[in-house]
């Protein structure tokens, strides 16, 4: 196990920022910390990294002091450089820091401005960087020696979409070698895509914590095709496809409907969709529109979340 926490509470003043937290990161796992602003999300990262001491509860990582330092790399919400000094030696000197040979920290510095489209603005001073190069300066210093543990707080923030593709695909490729990945954000698209398993926060407190297509299932929700056809067709058939919970149908202006309500399919929606539109097919059924809804991560969070809803 790379990170384990203990019923871990942190308080400031009379807010608890971290409610009796226990969690497990392992080697090789990304954990994607979801929750609304002030959830704790961004305090557990700290206490993670030890910049913060817990109240009470321990934190168990796999060294201490600065042999862990050496092994972590982090990124929080205010990146800190030397203004007038250029983004390379920025990086070089995290690099340095962290132990990295000269050569070798300037061969992975080099691969990590280029791939974060940074590498022609490298000898510039970090002054005349915008908020997103920052960012990815930010990120190149963190990832730079290879870390074991990387502790990120809202990675994707001022990235473009070409630097938020890279990123994701830095993170797998670390994760591929071993490292633990913990990193926080609001965006539920964001967390189900980068992590094997979602912890979902709010006012301190883990709500629940498994991986994305798990959390969904405990929601027991049901998936919802609506077709549009060419004609009317006799809908009892449909009734007979395996997954299929009811079927209706109505006229409207444009078209003859018919609504499918199914159980969420372990092999895919796609997999569902198909078998119902053959079904369709079989009456002598034309498709000419289809609408699928079907639960995801985001209907977790706000199952979680909603002021005063029970957990599923």
């Amino acid at each position: 196990m790379a990170v384990a926490l203990r019923d871990v509470t942190k308080r400031f003043g009379s807010v608890r920022a971290l409610d009796g937290v226990t969690l497990d990161v392992g080697k090789g796992e990304s954990l994607g910390l979801l929750g609304p602003n002030g959830s704790g999300k961004s305090t557990l990262l700290k206490v993670i990294a030890r910049l913060i001491p817990p109240d009470e509860g321990t934190v168990l990582l796999p060294a201490n002091g600065r042999a862990m330092m050496r092994r972590t790399g982090m990124l929080f919400d205010h990146t800190a450089h030397w203004e007038a000094l250029t983004g390379y030696e920025n990086a070089r000197f995290f690099a340095r820091s962290y132990g990295m040979e000269p050569g070798a920290a300037h061969d992975r510095l080099e691969s990590l401005f280029s791939l974060l489209d940074l590498r022609d603005r490298w000898d510039d001073p970090v002054s005349t960087y915008s908020y997103g190069m920052r960012r990815k300066l930010g990120l190149i210093e963190a990832l730079a020696h290879e870390p074991s543990l990387i502790l990120l707080d809202e990675p994707s923030i001022g990235l473009d979409y070409r630097a938020r593709v890279t990123l994701a695909g830095l993170l797998r490729e670390a994760a591929r070698g071993g490292a633990a990945i913990v990193f926080s954000t609001n965006d539920v698209n964001e967390a189900a895509d980068l992590a094997h398993r979602v912890a979902l926060f709010d006012r301190g407190r883990m709500l629940v914590a498994g991986e994305p297509s798990v959390l969904v299932g405990s929601l027991g929700a049901t998936v919802t095709i609506d077709l549009r056809l060419k004609a009317p067709i006799d809908p009892r058939p449909l009734g007979q496809v395996s997954g299929i919970e009811g079927v209706g149908t109505e006229e409207r202006e444009d078209g003859f409907h018919v609504t499918v309500i199914a159980a969420p399919d372990a092999s895919g929606h796609s997999s569902l969709l198909a078998r119902v539109v053959h079904a369709v097919a079989g009456e002598g059924g034309v498709v000419v529109g289809v609408d699928l809804h079907a639960p995801g991560l985001p209907d977790v969070f706000l199952a979680y979340t909603k002021e005063g809803a029970d957990a599923p």
